[in-house]
């Protein structure tokens, strides 16, 4: 199940926080260039969906499922920017936003068949 491009964006951004220590909403403000209340909002409805954990205002967790969602994410935007780069010779920068935006639409089957073009 998707969570929408925005969503998952969220999510995937939490992950890569993750492994630079505590997550705080100014952190992923700042990461995805929106306002703090926009990520008070995405985290609320994030909590809602059991994705993340977050006291008041406090440091930001990702639950089990929360951060399988968010591994999927940043795999096939890996995959695909890889795939944009390495195969087709888009430049780095132009392969990283548009596999910002492919990896929210694209579908299983095509994903499949560009990682199995990729190994």
């Amino acid at each position: 199940m998707r969570l929408g491009e925005s969503l998952e964006d969220y999510l995937e951004t939490l992950l890569i926080l993750e492994k630079t220590g505590k997550i705080r909403c100014v952190d992923v403000a700042s990461k995805l260039k929106v306002s703090k209340p926009s990520v008070n909002k995405a985290m609320n409805v994030l909590k809602e969906k059991g994705y993340v954990h977050q006291e008041s205002y406090g440091d930001i967790h990702l639950s089990d499922e929360g951060r399988k969602i968010a591994q999927e994410v940043y795999h096939r935007h890996q995959v695909i920017s890889s795939f944009l780069t390495d195969v087709l010779g888009v430049a780095p920068e132009t392969a990283e936003e548009d596999a910002c935006h492919i990896e929210h639409q694209i579908s299983d089957e095509t994903f499949q068949k560009i990682e199995k073009f990729k190994r």
